[in-house]
């Protein structure tokens, strides 16, 4: 779950996606809106190729939720998914398919981003048991969480889930979340109205490639939102230290 660090000073060399990345993201947000593992890895599969581990972290901003993708949520007012920026960021993490499978699924997020919320409650709605035995490939969640932000504090729920992946014979995952309404905050200035996150793991040399993309309608005041060139700059330096995160709980698990 991204969370934004607002005292986080990283140049993150905000550029656009390349155009298969981009596209990749919207497909696999349509493919995993229909349930479909089999694309999902597939398309994994055809990306991951094109991806130079060289070149990372690539991040950046990339394409808008169109209206019809964003209809494939269930969304509970009248969002314009337009009003959304795309922001994307791909790294490679220090964690095997059973660490990360472990960050991802632990019902206690704090413990694997410590600091970053005030409060946290993760309900599995799918069976958890089943698909840590690797009896089902697809778990989901509903999740309400607070964060400060040291400007202000906001409360959201997000639906959220995980699929087990076979990307060319190997492990990969694929989790999602987003809200159905706009967050709670403390300040009328402050705002999180849109939230949508699609993200692809998937094994390389040095642990598990992390794709992540998000489509974020964010707002400090009227005049500072996600559009805003040092707020976007937060956000991207917020998902590096996501990823920092994951790689430092992954190790610990190793004890």
């Amino acid at each position: 779950m991204l969370l934004l660090l607002l005292t986080a000073c990283v140049d993150p060399h905000e550029t656009p996606a390349p155009p298969t990345l981009d596209e990749f993201l919207h497909q696999t947000w349509v493919a995993y809106a229909a349930d479909d593992l089999a694309t999902l890895g597939s398309l994994t599969a055809l990306e991951a190729p094109t991806l130079d581990a060289a070149e990372f972290p690539m991040q950046g901003t990339y394409t808008d939720l169109t209206a019809d993708e964003a209809a494939l949520v269930a969304l509970e007012w009248d969002a314009d998914p337009a009003a959304a920026t795309g922001f994307f960021l791909v790294d490679t993490l220090d964690c095997s398919a059973d660490e990360l499978m472990d960050a991802l699924t632990n019902p206690e997020q704090g413990e694997v981003y410590p600091g970053n919320y005030t409060s946290y409650q993760r309900d599995f709605t799918t069976d958890f048991d089943a698909f840590i035995a690797g009896d089902t490939d697809i778990l989901t969640w509903d999740t309400t969480y607070g964060v400060d932000i040291v400007v202000g504090a906001y409360d959201t729920f997000v639906h959220g889930g995980a699929f087990r992946l076979d990307v060319d014979g190997e492990v990969g995952f694929a989790t999602r979340t987003w809200a159905p309404n706009p967050a709670t905050t403390e300040s009328p200035d402050l705002a999180l109205d849109q939230d949508y996150q699609i993200e692809v793991y998937f094994p390389n040399d040095e642990g598990m490639v992390h794709v992540y993309g998000m489509w974020r309608q964010f707002q400090l005041d009227e005049a500072t939102t996600q559009d805003n060139p040092d707020l976007g700059n937060v956000i991207l330096s917020g998902m590096k230290g996501y990823f920092d995160d994951t790689s430092v709980y992954c190790q610990g698990l190793r004890g």
